[in-house]
């Protein structure tokens, strides 16, 4: 098979899986010293080893199993009212777009969405085009650090800079960055930032975070109420650490194994694996677009704007269907998506893809568009 989605659920490679079943058989075999005893320990140990490598303080982080579920817990705790308005754009992931219309239709709130056009071009023609659909009444900003549709890097800087300087709450969904893109939260100046570590830094599956800036900790609600809350219990952590650490039985083993995921980067210098396949998407992008004869999603400079992955339109009205055909017929696993009324085939490479898995897929778009 020809395996061309790592960006939807990644791939854990055996030294991390290990330590994972490794840890599940700690859990097992006397769960009372692992959960009551051992297990704060290793959070901590693996929670300031993700802090070290996203660039921000440990104790603004806490783990989530996905995205969505973070997000989820943000959203449902921001106290909006009839009028407040949400900017995001039109690339966003379709689940976030569903749990903003959800609370939307909740508290009378509006889900505004800033129109990003495609060709993408650069920075400040995003900025200014997101920025546009700024009014009074804007509570939030919430957009992709990548894209999930369309797989754009998007330049969020200076819109954290005018968020904070108006005092606009920013959430970012990062799925897709952190072992995929250089990341540094602190100098992003976000107020909220939601990654997954079981995409490109190779956990396994249910390994994400949140980070919540200091200043907004104590209006995020958990999701689950338990010990932490309100403890009578001085554990030296802070409500928001307390609030997420201990949300009833549940197995943690996941969490744990980040730094033996970071260990397995630095022993096969997965930081040069990584651009190799940003180079390949660029070169392959070509030999796409001959095919497709429909223009790129980027204007140009399309390095700045990518990394391992690249969506693009295909003349084709019924993304299942081309996306069972591909599946079935020619065995590759790749994205089919329906996006503006646009049928987006998502390549993601990988260290375990090579060129052939590429030439599979130009062989059969040939077949299949002509």
């Amino acid at each position: 098979m020809a395996y061309l989605n790592h960006g939807s659920f990644g791939a854990c490679p055996k030294l991390v899986f290990d330590s994972l079943i490794s840890k599940q058989m700690q859990l097992e075999n006397q769960p009372v010293k692992f959960l009551d005893q051992d297990l704060q320990a290793l959070m901590i140990t693996n929670k300031n080893a993700l802090a070290n490598f996203i660039e921000c303080d440990s104790e603004d982080l806490v783990f989530f199993q996905n995205p969505t579920t973070a997000i989820n817990e943000v959203v449902r705790s921001l106290k909006l009212k009839k009028g407040d308005e949400i900017l995001s754009t039109n690339h966003e992931y379709g689940a976030m777009d569903k749990t903003w219309d959800f609370i939307c239709k909740k508290t009378g709130a509006r889900h505004v969405k800033s129109t990003i056009d495609i060709p993408f071009k650069n920075a400040k023609i995003f900025t200014d085009n997101f920025l546009a659909g700024v009014t009074d009444k804007t509570k939030v900003f919430f957009l992709s650090h990548m894209t999930s549709p369309t797989a754009l890097f998007f330049p969020i800087d200076d819109i954290c800079k005018f968020a904070r300087k108006n005092n606009i709450l920013t959430i970012v969904d990062g799925a897709h960055i952190p072992g995929h893109l250089p990341l540094n939260i602190n100098s992003l100046g976000v107020d909220i930032y939601v990654g997954a570590c079981h995409k490109w830094l190779l956990c396994p599956k249910g390994t994400s975070f949140l980070y919540v800036d200091r200043r907004h900790q104590k209006i995020i609600d958990p999701l689950i109420i338990s010990w932490g809350y309100e403890s009578d219990i001085n554990y030296n952590y802070s409500d928001f650490q307390l609030h997420h650490y201990w949300q009833g039985t549940r197995d943690a083993s996941s969490f744990l194994t980040i730094t033996d995921a970071l260990k397995f980067r630095e022993m096969y210098n997965w930081e040069a694996v990584s651009q190799q396949c940003k180079d390949k998407i660029i070169q392959f992008r070509k030999d796409i677009h001959n095919i497709t004869n429909i223009e790129s999603m980027i204007y140009d400079k399309a390095s700045k704007w990518l990394g391992q992955m690249y969506s693009f339109e295909v003349d084709y009205k019924d993304n299942v269907k081309l996306k069972n055909i591909l599946l079935n017929k020619y065995n590759i696993e790749i994205p089919v998506i329906k996006w503006q009324d646009k049928t987006l085939i998502r390549i993601s490479l990988n260290g375990y893809n090579t060129d052939d898995d590429v030439f599979q897929l130009l062989d059969t778009l040939k077949k299949i568009i002509n």
